[in-house]
């Protein structure tokens, strides 16, 4: 006999796939019952089952009318009478809730509810337990379930052991280098997206300073940039990229790294689901997975001034509470991790909007507030 597992089509799509993958209710197919403004998130959906290697059948059912409903539902069992079919009863309507809940429970059949508050899997009929579930899903998949395809990440672990030593020093004197980090930044930033190498920039006049020496020194010591006269000389994109905040991106993978979450990948570029010649992409600097939530991390070294100030008050609060919606749904977590020290203003909003922040010297205290961000 094999298993069934019929689920309810929703906008979040988590609860459908926790229980598909833990070994007391793994099932060898799925039948997905939909509702026409479930279309896009089913197919979503069927690609990651079938991806998983479980059999794939869509139904469709009426999502308001429990008469219509419940006629669905027999059906099903009936064309399915002799196998060990199992509800998902978490997703849906009320009405398709409430409809397969009474039909299955009337045929004896086994109902069960992801409870993704306490982490269990709630066995409500014919007999009533708590199963608990560990941690299952992984960055790809997640993002995945929601219409996000991972195009491009980094990598090169290699690379970041190399970095270690500059970023240990940046974040131990964070108060004595802000400033040097600051121009390095300006100085930087702008030519992410060369492509000739070796590349030169020339030191601004009224940067030539010792702060700002001090931090091109650092880099220049580890091979990340080289200095010549009142020049900065890069190799390669990747050092242009290092220099101009990549190393917040790394430190952060690192701290992330050591608590051992499901799963973790940076600078990741998503592109979506969306019919078209030019789908929309979006990128990540830091994102993983721990007990089935999605954790998004912005991070942020840039120096916010003059016109700017417009952008760090609305688009990197405002990109990270739109993404962690779009990405994580009600299970999705976002955190603003900043080198500079954060307005009150700033810190305001991103309370209001449910998001967490690490900013300026508490850097060195980033990984005691991700674990507690964690749990």
């Amino acid at each position: 006999m094999s298993r069934i597992h019929v689920c309810l089509v929703s906008a979040q799509p988590i609860p459908n796939l926790i229980p598909l993958r833990m070994d007391e209710l793994k099932p060898t197919k799925a039948i997905l019952l939909v509702t026409p403004d479930m279309e896009i998130q089913s197919q979503r959906l069927e690609k990651v089952l079938k991806q998983w290697g479980f059999s794939v059948v869509k139904k469709p059912i009426a999502p308001y009318n429990l008469n219509s409903a419940r006629e669905t539902c027999l059906n099903l069992i009936a064309e399915n009478e002799k196998e060990d079919i199992i509800l998902n009863a978490t997703g849906g309507t009320k009405i398709m809730a409430f409809a397969a809940f009474e039909v299955f429970r009337e045929m004896g059949k086994t109902i069960i509810y992801v409870d993704t508050q306490d982490r269990v899997v709630q066995v409500l009929s014919p007999e009533s337990k708590n199963l608990d579930f560990k941690s299952l899903i992984k960055v790809q998949t997640y993002l995945s379930s929601y219409g996000q395809n991972i195009i491009r990440d980094k990598k090169d672990l290699d690379k970041i052991k190399r970095h270690k030593p500059v970023i240990e020093s940046i974040v131990k004197n964070i108060n004595q280098y802000e400033f040097g980090i600051s121009i390095l930044n300006k100085h930087t930033a702008p030519y992410r997206n060369i492509r000739t190498f070796p590349f030169e920039i020339e030191i601004e006049e009224q940067h030539k300073n010792t702060e700002f020496y001090d931090v091109l020194t650092i880099f220049h010591e580890n091979k990340d940039l080289y200095l010549e006269d009142n020049k900065i000389i890069f190799s390669s994109i990747e050092d242009v990229e290092f220099a101009s905040g990549g190393w917040l991106e790394e430190y952060v993978f690192e701290v992330v790294s050591s608590l051992s979450p499901t799963d973790l990948k940076m600078g990741v570029e998503v592109e979506w689901d969306q019919k078209g010649t030019k789908p929309p992409k979006n990128e990540y600097d830091v994102v993983f997975t721990n007990n089935n939530q999605l954790y998004l991390i912005e991070c942020k070294t840039k120096r916010f001034e003059g016109f700017d100030r417009i952008a760090v008050n609305e688009d990197p609060i405002y990109k990270l509470e739109s993404l962690k919606d779009s990405a994580g749904g009600l299970y999705g977590k976002g955190m603003l991790v900043s080198y500079k020290n954060l307005t009150d203003i700033q810190k305001k909003r991103l309370k209001a909007n449910r998001l967490e922040y690490c900013d300026g010297s508490d850097l060195k205290r980033l990984r005691e507030i991700i674990k507690k961000w964690m749990q």
